[in-house]
């Protein structure tokens, strides 16, 4: 069986072109699935309605009962009975802190709620808010009486 040049040359056209069409194909998906960034649609929102905080309260039922406003706790009563001064401002105290009996605190303690024993004199403690801010009050002990 002979062939002619006419069929060997569509035989090898249509092979081509199949070829073409798959590496064609798969340059595509290549290139559509190698792009990592996932699509997220645009929305726009419509500006939200803006509403009279009074009418909000009075739905709420702001004004129809008494409210209890939690005051803050007294400040604590500090009494200082005595002092072990150290270098630089370090050393123990012996504070009587509110009704609690008397304990030893060295600087940096917290006393109670937002205080903290500062520094220590030979006769004297800064207590603060902070261990390293300014001093919120400073404590002494009382004068040596002489006989």
């Amino acid at each position: 069986m002979q062939t002619s040049p006419m069929q060997t040359w569509w035989t090898r056209g249509a092979a081509f072109g199949v070829a073409a069409l798959a590496s064609a194909s798969a340059a595509w998906w290549a290139l559509t699935l190698s792009n990592l960034a996932p699509w997220q649609p645009t929305v726009s929102l419509p500006p939200a309605p803006q509403l009279d905080a009074a009418i909000l309260a009075r739905a709420l039922g702001a004004g129809t009962s008494p409210v209890n406003v939690a005051q803050a706790p007294p400040p604590l009563a500090i009494q200082l009975l005595g002092v072990v001064a150290g270098a630089g401002g370090k050393g123990h105290v012996l504070l009587a802190v509110g009704d609690a009996p008397p304990k030893t605190y060295k600087v940096g303690s917290k006393l109670g709620e937002g205080l903290f024993l500062q520094s220590v004199g030979k006769r004297s403690a800064q207590v603060g808010a902070d261990p390293k801010g300014p001093a919120r009050q400073i404590l002494e002990l009382p004068a040596i009486s002489k006989p």
